[in-house]
């Protein structure tokens, strides 16, 4: 008992140092839209309903309680994940411990594995989400072993959370239903009726949820742009080098087919401890303990399911969207490594790997403190050294939904006008109404060349709402200011320009074309009511000042 005590003492040690290091720390866009909808006036589902078209409430719920006890600040925010990150660390050496002989070295894993620490300090749901799969599989051992009706009651109860928590985590349910299922069945069929009974029973809790999403899936086929893309090999491959890799990439917020830069560290840090993982991995597969191998297939299941769905371009095959997986898939694949190698080889490549693990995200911290603030938070601090005011207008076409850095009633106010919230929905203010019923179809193609090519605005509702929030919102004298980032300024363009640039419109080429006409749009009317003044870049944007005159 006091060994296990330990034990847990030094793996809350080891992840509280490991997070704590990107707890204070300004946020990113998604962050910043975690903020939004947890404090929206509307209300969190019709903000989720509404704009975002997304995800599930019950993260943003929580986060809005922890912010009305605790605070707004980016330190009490990111606290939230944290506290799920540090528990997850706990949990996976309880789990650990029910199915292998050495509990230890997974669960250091798990505190120290970049990827789970950098998430375990986001202000978004996956640090949450993560605890709670490996809390649903720790009940599932307890069912598994005592066969009792309290542990599957838990089981349960944390498989309804699952998807209220992330839309597409839903999948290691249907997989665990599927597993489990053809598990008991060919096991123990006395207990298959049992559990069959009380997965009906969460599939009844579950129907607000498809309700959910299948109002998402409407809503979503009708969006002007699609941001999903095509699922390559390569998005596999970088799933799998950020899952076991000593060192993360930036492709793990989103999909990307850079070129690997192959070196020496590249070989020892991604590619050895990707083999060796996978290679315990594969042995777990082949384990003569059957629920072992279940658990295995479990996650192979569940991983299999993300590829098919990003194949059909449902979702999108990226480490965030599947990061809850993660723990319970180093459990196995240590346990794995332990069958297969000597237990002292192991112990000294993992310790090797946990160090090297330390290291990097004592570095990586610093990394990701300055990319955050360059990305979100240098736009505010540049309106102070500017001496905006709350006289003054700022728009940012990435980033004006989420104005977490201008929440301060003395700095510039924000233009609500978030560029592709704005043109992905045909609902929506920047299409008049003759219009929305053609921009759900093909004609969209051909609306919006006729657009570019007519001597006026995009639309008279988006001018209107244009003029009612940036024109009247500012007095004479006072300034409006466009901030754009990094190669959005590329779409700064005249309408000659853009005419000659847009000969046709298609699928490809639509998000360009919209956004250069948005882009267009706002200064033609800007430039109707104010003078230019100048524009310069710093840091990651480049600024454009309008005067009222």
């Amino acid at each position: 008992m006091k060994k296990n005590i330990l034990i847990i003492l030094l793996l809350l040690i080891i992840a509280f140092v490991m997070r704590y290091l990107y707890l204070d720390c300004p946020l990113w866009y998604d962050e910043a839209c975690s903020w939004a909808v947890a404090t929206d006036k509307s209300g969190i589902m019709n903000n989720l309903i509404n704009i975002d078209l997304q995800h599930t409430p019950l993260y943003f719920v929580l986060l809005k309680f922890w912010i009305n006890i605790f605070g707004q600040s980016e330190f009490v925010m990111r606290s939230l994940s944290f506290v799920f990150g540090i528990m997850t660390v706990v949990l996976s050496y309880i789990v650990a411990k029910k199915i292998s002989q050495k509990p230890l070295y997974p669960a250091l894993i798990c505190a120290v594995s970049p990827v789970l620490v950098l998430f375990s300090a986001e202000v978004r749901m996956y640090s949450m989400v993560i605890f709670l799969v490996l809390l649903s599989i720790n009940y599932l051992i307890d069912y598994e072993q005592k066969q009792d009706k309290k542990s599957l009651i838990k089981l349960v109860a944390a498989n309804i959370l699952i998807p209220y928590t992330l839309v597409g985590a839903i999948l290691y349910n249907l997989s665990l239903v599927v597993c489990y299922g053809c598990y008991l069945y060919k096991n123990k069929k006395e207990k298959f009726r049992q559990y069959v009974s009380f997965e009906l029973i969460e599939c009844l809790f579950l129907i607000p949820y498809f309700i959910l999403i299948l109002y998402y899936a409407k809503m979503r086929s009708v969006f002007v742009i699609s941001h999903e893309g095509y699922l390559r090999f390569s998005h596999i491959v970088d799933v799998i080098r950020n899952f076991f890799g000593v060192v993360i990439d930036s492709n793990i917020y989103w999909v990307s087919d850079g070129n690997y830069n192959i070196n020496l560290l590249f070989v020892f840090a991604i590619v050895i401890p990707c083999v060796y993982f996978i290679i315990g991995f594969v042995k777990s597969l082949k384990s003569d303990n059957r629920f072992i191998k279940f658990l295995s297939m479990l996650v192979m299941v569940n991983f299999l399911l993300a590829v098919i769905f990003s194949a059909l371009q449902i979702n999108v095959f990226t480490v965030r969207y599947i990061l809850y997986i993660l723990p319970i898939l180093l459990i196995l694949c240590v346990g794995g490594l332990n069958e297969k190698y000597n237990n002292k080889i192991v112990a000294s490549a993992l310790i090797v790997f946990v160090i090297a693990c330390g290291i990097f995200s004592i570095k990586n911290s610093g990394f990701i403190k300055k990319n955050k603030e360059l990305a979100l938070k240098s736009t505010a601090v540049e309106c102070d050294k500017l001496g905006l005011t709350s006289e003054d207008i700022v728009i940012l076409p990435f980033g004006g939904d989420a104005p977490y850095y201008f929440r301060n009633l003395t700095r510039p106010r924000v233009f609500d006008a978030d560029f592709h919230k704005l043109a992905r929905n045909p609902y929506g203010i920047y299409y008049d109404k003759q219009d929305q019923s053609v921009m759900t179809g093909n004609d969209k193609y051909k609306l919006i060349l006729d657009k570019i090519n007519q001597d006026n605005v995009f639309s008279q509702s988006y001018f209107d709402y244009f003029t009612k929030n940036v024109t009247n919102e500012v007095s004479k004298g006072r300034y409006v200011l466009i901030a754009m980032y990094g190669t959005d300024n590329n779409a700064i363009v005249d309408i000659k320009t853009l005419r000659d640039q847009a000969k046709e419109v298609d699928k490809q080429n639509i998000l360009d074309v919209l956004f250069k006409k948005f882009m267009c749009d706002n200064i033609a009317m800007l430039n109707m009511s104010f003078k230019f003044i100048q524009s310069y870049q710093k840091d990651n944007f480049t600024y454009y000042i309008f005067q009222k005159i």
